[in-house]
């Protein structure tokens, strides 16, 4: 017998990932964002990685900016932080956030 779990993402939205897997894998959400919304992450005490699924926007961070269209990745180390602004259309992000011990990369 399997103890698999099928999850549709599009339907909820998001899920604590802890509660079926060990290891890093925390929150995973697929946070749909209205023309013109932001939303900033930060990664204090988590790592992120987003991925563009539908739409266009950018993401900044300090001076730099970086197009999203889908098939576009960025990943956040610890101590860094993003705006993420949607475009005419919309945009939809798949965003996979990792703990990480409080004493690793002690190098902030």
């Amino acid at each position: 017998m399997s103890n698999a779990v099928v999850i549709n993402l599009r339907e909820v939205r998001e899920i604590d990932a802890g509660v079926f897997l060990s290891g890093p894998l925390g929150r995973i959400r697929l946070p749909q964002l209205q023309p013109g919304q932001q939303e900033t992450l930060l990664a204090e005490d988590q790592e992120h990685t987003l991925f563009t699924v539908r739409g266009e926007g950018s993401a900044v961070s300090g001076s730099a900016t970086v197009p999203l269209r889908p098939g576009v990745a960025l990943t956040l180390p610890l101590g860094s932080r993003v705006t993420v602004e949607a475009g005419d259309e919309g945009l939809e992000l798949f965003i996979a956030s990792l703990d990480t011990p409080q004493d690793a990369g002690a190098v902030r």
